[in-house]
């Protein structure tokens, strides 16, 4: 299957190109960035694909694309409106086509072992989860013409709850399984009308609760998560799994920490099958465009409880 990449900033670059060209099911031939800079970084990549400045001049020269229906995997924060992804969703629907946000935290490693762990009732009924991001600052895009866009919240719907926080919420709904019941938040925002450098939520569920905590105001480049149940908890701390349990304890550690870096290729590339998929049986994608819903009404209700001053 055939497909564009719209947007080829450093994530796309060496996160998501990555996995595409070493994938025997998907395969990018055109590329779409506003940025020739940008657009001459993918002419120089193998295979080549084809670039374009617009989305206008992608569909004006890749018919095939046109005729058949768009299928979309696309980065959070996905939408940032909530009756744009209740359009989009019955469109898909209609046209039986896939839209997929890429829920790559999911996919890590190390996240992947813990959920696994969690599934296989190690540490029993899960009743707490906590999240701890923390980062020096926010990351900026290189080579962006508007380099500092997590700061506009014109732009990226929020601050670091919208950017670091969308993660947290998805891998929070995956671990109980269910929507929360109850949700408060504080947030820090450096001056009046920006967007928030910190975030503590709380979430209540029937079974639970779960903490996030943001800032990027850290000391160091962190996360940090930790899951406890009735049997026992694990402790995902940055590269190391700390499992303790009725059994027994264990310390496990992985060759990157889940803080390390922003591209992720081998997360993307875990990913890819799940995102063929997918395409190829477009009604199972819905789930997690429900997810990725749910995680955008959980953010907007945490602004709205706790608005700016």
């Amino acid at each position: 299957m055939k497909g564009a990449i719209v947007g080829f900033g450093e994530v796309a670059r060496y996160g998501h190109w990555p996995a595409y060209a070493a994938s025997d099911r998907l395969q990018i031939v055109a590329v779409v960035d506003r940025a020739a800079a940008r657009r001459d970084a993918a002419a120089r990549l193998a295979p080549t694909p084809r670039t374009y400045a617009t989305l206008d001049a992608l569909a004006a020269a890749e018919t095939i694309a046109i005729e058949r229906g768009w299928h979309v995997v696309c980065e959070k924060p996905f939408l940032l409106d909530a009756e744009e992804l209740t359009r989009v969703r019955s469109l898909a629907e209609a046209r039986g086509l896939a839209v997929v946000p890429v829920h790559n935290w999911a996919f890590a490693p190390i996240v992947r072992d813990a959920t696994a762990r969690l599934r296989r009732d190690t540490i029993g009924r899960l009743q707490r989860v906590e999240i701890e991001t923390e980062r020096i600052r926010d990351f900026r895009g290189a080579d962006s013409p508007r380099a500092n866009w997590r700061r506009d919240p014109a732009i990226a719907g929020g601050g670091i709850l919208m950017d670091h926080g969308w993660h947290a919420m998805y891998l929070v709904l995956q671990w109980f399984a269910t929507r929360p019941i109850g949700l408060a938040a504080a947030f820090h925002r450096p001056e009046p009308g920006s967007v928030e450098d910190e975030a503590d939520v709380r979430l209540k569920f029937s079974a639970g609760e779960a903490s996030i905590k943001l800032t990027w105001n850290g000391a160091a480049r962190r996360n940090v998560i930790r899951l406890v149940g009735d049997r026992g908890s694990m402790t995902v701390d940055d590269d190391r799994l700390i499992v303790q349990s009725q059994t027994g304890g264990e310390t496990v550690t992985y060759p990157e920490a889940l803080s390390s870096g922003s591209h992720h290729a081998d997360w993307f590339a875990a990913f890819i099958p799940q995102l063929a998929e997918y395409f190829s049986r477009p009604q199972t994608s819905f789930a997690a465009f429900d997810e990725a819903a749910a995680c955008l009404d959980l953010i907007q209700r945490a602004y709205d409880s706790a608005p700016p001053a």
